[in-house]
């Protein structure tokens, strides 16, 4: 008979973690909620989460922006994009969303930005393929109307 007292047992390991939080808790449960008078008055800094609705898209040639793979804006420059943080020439650029919105709640109004990842959530499209979508070149101006369409329509913003 062999004793067992001496062998250690079989580990046991975690490849991922299953505790994913839901966006309702990490919306509502895990930040402070405010107004925007709220915001505008608060010394303290942190995360917040106003309820507020979108009366007016700010600046409509400006609606998306030419980004390197690190995200960052970058600047046409002989038939290739220079991008300034990575400090080079890049030829992978993908658009991708900055929408400004004025917003207005019970107490005051303020302009917010939605930024792409969470403009693909907002819209279900890729700023690309919204692009393609509504067949703009890169000079065109214009406001897709699934973007105008979020105007009077009440958010949580984060």
């Amino acid at each position: 008979m062999i004793d067992n007292k001496d062998t250690p047992s079989p580990g046991i390991s975690r490849l991922q973690d299953n505790s994913k939080i839901s966006l309702m808790e990490d919306f509502i449960l895990l930040n402070s909620c405010s107004t925007i008078e709220g915001l505008k008055e608060s010394r303290v800094e942190g995360v917040f989460v106003v309820c507020a609705t979108i009366k007016v898209i700010v600046d409509d040639n400006d609606w998306w922006y030419t980004a390197c793979i690190c995200n960052k804006k970058v600047y046409p420059d002989e038939r290739m994009y220079f991008c300034e943080k990575c400090n080079k020439h890049v030829l992978n650029v993908t658009p991708r969303y900055r929408i400004k919105v004025r917003v207005i709640d019970s107490t005051d109004s303020a302009t917010f930005v939605i930024f792409d990842r969470d403009g693909v959530d907002l819209l279900n499209m890729t700023c690309a393929d919204m692009i393609e979508s509504v067949g703009l070149d890169a000079n065109d101006t214009g406001i897709p109307k699934l973007i105008l369409d979020l105007v009077d329509k009440t958010y949580l913003f984060k």
